[in-house]
């Protein structure tokens, strides 16, 4: 809970001039930031694909509680995703805060399933994004991801 407070304090911080009251995010917007959600879930070890969607920035909590930085995240994902075959992602349960015009905090579950070692492996997590529009594009400036226990 505390990891989610740190975020949630972040993303204040990354959002100077916010009003007080957050604004329900536009349909198309949230379609973006779903879609870019669900290329980094299939992205793997994939750094260039990961390097387009994550800011050069950022601030993370991994799932092990570690703080993290574009490099250690793209190396964690890397890993996770290393010896798993025919992988799938699913994504579920989004939910958006709008900031500002050009912040989102988006929070979601994800399902990976796929096959390694010859056993079935699935892994499930709950994720805090927080988006950037920087340059006229979507980029994930913060992030915390908790395991959900199966």
């Amino acid at each position: 809970m505390k990891r989610i407070l740190a975020i949630a304090l972040l993303c204040t911080a990354l959002a100077p001039g916010v009003s007080s009251q957050a604004k329900s995010v536009p349909d198309d917007v949230q379609q973006t930031l779903i879609s870019l959600d669900k290329q980094w879930g299939q992205a793997g070890g994939d750094t260039a694909k990961l390097d387009k969607i994550i800011g050069d920035n950022l601030v993370a909590i991994g799932s092990k509680g570690e703080a993290q930085d574009k490099q250690q995240l793209i190396a964690d994902n890397k890993a996770t995703s290393a010896g798993v075959q025919n992988a799938s992602y699913t994504p579920d349960e989004y939910k958006f805060e709008m900031l500002s015009p050009d912040v989102v905090v988006m929070t979601h579950r994800g399902t990976t399933k796929g096959m390694q070692n010859g056993k079935e492996v699935t892994e499930s997590h709950r994720s805090l994004h927080v988006f950037q529009k920087l340059d006229g594009r979507w980029q994930v400036v913060a992030n915390a991801q908790l395991p959900i226990a199966h």
